[in-house]
């Protein structure tokens, strides 16, 4: 009516269209609009927006965002939001876990951060690009290592990634772990970020392609063994759980994935599948105690197979420690 005061659209949530550079074209993100303004704020999963490196989240009057270059922030952040997204539907679906906290919500992330790496400085997580400056590391697997790395931190109690050498190579190993679960979850094709046991292949930080193998840490240099000796670089030291994980869900040799060596005990390991290793590792974390250490969690591990499952994988999580050379702990659970 003309004259009269005109109301105000209240802020609401909607399916916007995202170009992506790791995910295809186009995917869908959830938005927020308020009035004639969308912006890149997820209105169910509380914390999780993107934003520019000085903070200003991603607004515009249209809801389709990024145009799919690896230079692009703003494509960026539709990797982001789109990673972040299916690892809570991940984490609720497969394992039971409500939000990256555990208690519903998410954390905000922001892209183009001048290094190459990405961060988390407890309150924000922040991407950065690869040495050929071409691409964002935003690829499905790096984006869920760093909210990965928050689930480490916000389960169980204390031996979070700071508090010891120890502790954080098992934390970047559970950020690894996560990204293959993702992976698997999203079960993108082959030209995308496919499922499988690499990590950063797809934004090849140092142009050197992946940055771990979990199948086979010694391939990037990194220990596939565990050993007593100090830790120097966390990042490297992470191969001995991805190396235990991979045995537990895949195996030894399995069908139409990379054979994966052991360091102790039986040659032949049969896996779990991800799922129910997954699941295993996940609760096994729900007992995480300080200072974290690889022999906590085998006997959590452990415990949590028994809980969960059975004497079967009881035994197949024993066998996978043991192959990667971590040996039977005081009052670990037997069958």
């Amino acid at each position: 009516m003309t004259g009269s005061a005109q109301a105000v659209s209240p802020a609401r949530f909607l399916q916007g269209s995202g170009n992506s550079h790791f995910n295809g074209n186009p995917v869908t993100i959830q938005t927020t609009r308020s009035g004639s303004t969308y912006s890149l704020t997820d209105p169910t999963r509380p914390g999780l927006k993107c934003a520019n490196a000085a903070g200003a989240v991603f607004t515009k009057p249209i809801d389709t965002w990024g145009n799919g270059q690896g230079t692009n922030l703003e494509t960026a952040c539709v990797d982001v939001m789109f990673g972040v997204q299916k690892f809570s539907d991940m984490l609720a679906q497969w394992l039971g876990r409500n939000g990256i906290d555990g208690a519903g919500n998410s954390y905000p992330a922001r892209v183009g951060l001048n290094q190459l790496e990405n961060q988390w400085n407890v309150s924000s997580v922040h991407f950065g690009h690869n040495q050929a400056n071409t691409k964002q590391l935003v690829s499905l697997d790096m984006v869920t290592n760093e909210y990965g790395q928050i689930v480490f931190n916000t389960t169980g109690n204390g031996g979070g990634p700071a508090a010891t050498p120890e502790g954080t190579a098992l934390a970047e190993s559970t950020g690894d772990i996560f990204g293959a679960m993702n992976e698997h979850y999203v079960n993108h094709p082959v030209a995308l970020d496919e499922p499988d046991y690499t990590v950063g292949e797809e934004v090849n930080v140092y142009g050197a392609g992946p940055i771990r193998y979990m199948y086979n840490p010694s391939l990037a240099g990194h220990p596939n063994c565990y050993t007593s000796a100090p830790i120097t670089d966390p990042s490297s030291a992470a191969g001995p759980q991805n190396h235990w994980f991979y045995l537990l869900a895949e195996g030894t040799n399995p069908p139409g994935k990379p054979a994966s060596p052991v360091c102790w005990g039986p040659s032949t390991l049969t896996g779990l599948g991800i799922v129910k290793a997954g699941r295993i590792f996940y609760a096994g974390l729900q007992l995480k105690t300080y200072p974290w250490t690889h022999g906590k969690a085998r006997a959590a591990t452990v415990h949590a197979a028994k809980t969960l499952f059975g004497c079967a994988e009881v035994n197949a999580t024993k066998a996978a420690w043991t192959a990667v050379n971590v040996s039977p702990q005081a009052g670990e659970v037997t069958c």
